[in-house]
C-alpha cells in the first residue's frame, strides 16, 4: 500500500512541478526559485511544502486554516484533491481542466487557454486525471 502511495506521490510532484511550469505558475514562487510540493512522513501522513513560504502543512485537516499556505481557495481545493490521490488513489474529475466560457473567462486560474488541454493530458499520463469516457484516451 505505502509503495503505491510514493508512486503516487512522485506522480502529484511531477504534476505541481507541470503546473508551475505554465501560465500564471502556481506552485513555483521566483523570488526563492522552488517549487511547492508534498511529502509522506513514515506515518503516512501527507504535507504540503508551500512555494512561498517555505512551510510544511499539513493536508488533512480540511476544516481548519493552513498556516503558511500562499494560496487561495481554489488551490487549497486542487491540493486536498492531489492528497485524496496519494492516500486513496482517487483520480481527478475528467472535466477538471475543461473550459467553462460562463466561468471566469474560461477557467478560474486564468492560465492560457492552451494550457489546460496539455494539464489534463498530462494529469492522465501521471494517472491522476481521470480518462473522459468514450474520448478515445482509454
Amino acid at each position: 500500500m505505502r509503495q503505491l502511495q510514493r508512486a503516487r506521490l512522485e506522480n502529484v510532484n511531477r504534476f505541481i512541478r507541470e503546473i508551475g511550469s505554465r501560465g500564471r505558475r502556481f506552485f513555483y514562487n521566483k523570488e526563492h526559485d522552488r517549487y511547492a510540493h508534498m511529502e509522506m512522513d513514515a506515518r503516512g501522513r501527507v504535507w504540503f511544502v508551500d512555494d512561498y513560504t517555505g512551510k510544511r502543512i499539513y493536508t488533512h485537516l480540511r476544516n481548519r486554516h493552513w498556516r503558511g499556505f500562499s494560496h487561495g481557495g481554489t488551490l487549497r481545493a486542487l491540493v486536498e484533491l492531489l492528497c485524496d490521490h496519494i492516500k486513496k488513489g482517487r483520480q481527478m474529475h475528467p472535466r477538471y481542466f475543461d473550459l467553462k466560457p460562463q466561468c471566469c473567462s474560461g477557467h478560474p486560474w486564468g492560465y492560457p487557454h492552451s494550457d489546460y488541454p496539455e494539464l489534463n493530458r498530462v494529469g492522465i499520463l501521471l494517472g491522476i486525471v481521470a480518462v473522459k469516457e468514450g474520448s478515445g484516451d482509454e
